[in-house]
């Protein structure tokens, strides 16, 4: 499974990989972020993303 994830002001899109890809919304002190958690082989990966700085996110089923 693959998750593109454009950003504004940039060409390229963000790009995750893994057995499994979740997206979930999430706010902290005020801010509304995407969580993007990723796993792969048995071991997961997340990072933030601030929600305001997202174009859109494109599902690539490999």
């Amino acid at each position: 499974m693959e998750i593109k994830i454009f950003i504004k002001g940039k060409k390229e899109p963000l790009i995750y990989k893994g057995d499994r890809i979740d997206i979930l919304d999430f706010e902290m002190n005020g801010t509304k972020y995407k969580q993007i958690r990723y796993f792969r082989k048995g071991f997961s990966k997340s990072e933030l993303i601030d929600s305001k700085l997202i174009n859109k996110i494109v599902e690539d089923k490999k």
